[in-house]
């Protein structure tokens, strides 16, 4: 099974289980995996497993998802947006994830997306560390 690492990346209003951008733990198999004593919600944790069983089984490496607890919440102004991702491609992982929040804030620029472009192609070639490279290139 491959350990899939799990970190809040957008916080929005309060989270009731108080994480932030630095709380960050991992699942390997069905053991979750807390070394650096991070908090970790519940609530979100309980809507982990089909993400985790598709990361674990599938060519998938990572996806992101919105609590969702947090609408629940008195005035439903809270929102937690977590990163999931095999470890051993987490740096990518991470930076994909920036670069879907900038996208979001901005439009994309056309060398941003060259480099996006070129980024997909490294992945598919199984080159994760160069498509790491090239999307942090593509973040400026």
């Amino acid at each position: 099974m491959r350990t899939i690492k799990v970190k809040p990346v957008e916080i929005t209003g309060r989270c009731r289980a108080n994480l932030t951008s630095d709380d960050e733990f991992q699942i390997r198999g069905s053991n979750l995996e807390n070394p650096g004593q991070s908090n970790v919600c519940y609530r979100a944790l309980a809507h982990f497993p089909p993400i985790v069983d598709l990361l674990q089984q599938k060519n998938h490496f990572y996806a992101l998802l919105i609590c969702p607890e947090c609408p629940a919440q008195p005035g439903g102004e809270n929102s937690v947006t977590f990163l999931l991702g095999h470890k051993d491609k987490w740096e990518l992982c991470q930076t994909i994830s920036e670069y879907h929040r900038l996208w979001k804030e901005r439009p994309e620029s056309d060398t941003a997306r060259q480099l996006r472009v070129e980024a997909t192609r490294y992945q598919k070639q199984g080159d994760y560390a160069a498509a790491a490279e090239t999307r942090k290139a593509a973040l400026v």
